[in-house]
């Protein structure tokens, strides 16, 4: 069976680039689908009772996304179109806030029927998430920072 793999690159460089585009949306449609899964499975059965039920999903999904983070990170890659700043950390911290807190308290006014106890789960899960996805961000465009000019330097020396 080994002698079926043979290390030698049978692609061509468009094929190359083609199967590493296949590869990327293949990726990226496995995360966005595990996360639907598990919203899917939240709001319908709630958080408690589904808790078992998704632990599989969350887990891959949380793999994946460790491992797109510290392959970007190892790599010095940040984004396509966002700049590692605090406004952008800011910004995305607030949206990302936004978004599972508001998620979180439909399934709170869901559970309990009760608008104050779903407002109050908002503004919790908003104040900290808010915090604790800042301090995400910001720790990890330091270490975006650090490795790019880390990369740089080594580019410089190479071509010294």
């Amino acid at each position: 069976m080994m002698k079926w793999f043979n290390k030698k690159n049978n692609l061509d460089e468009m094929q190359e680039l083609q199967l590493l585009k296949a590869e990327s949306r293949g990726f990226w449609i496995g995360f966005i689908g595990l996360a639907a899964a598990i919203a899917v499975q939240a709001f319908l059965y709630g958080v408690n009772s589904a808790g078992d039920m998704f632990l599989g999903e969350f887990i891959v999904f949380l793999c994946m996304g460790l491992y797109l983070i510290g392959s970007c990170l190892r790599n010095g890659i940040w984004d396509r179109h966002l700049k590692a700043t605090p406004s952008v950390n800011i910004g995305l911290s607030l949206i990302a806030a936004t978004v599972t807190a508001l998620f979180n308290a439909i399934l709170s006014y869901r559970n309990f029927q009760s608008v104050s106890t779903a407002l109050s789960v908002f503004i919790a899960y908003f104040l900290m998430l808010s915090v604790a996805v800042s301090v995400a961000l910001t720790l990890c465009s330091a270490l975006y920072r650090r490795r790019r000019k880390h990369l740089e330097e080594e580019n410089d020396d190479i071509e010294n």
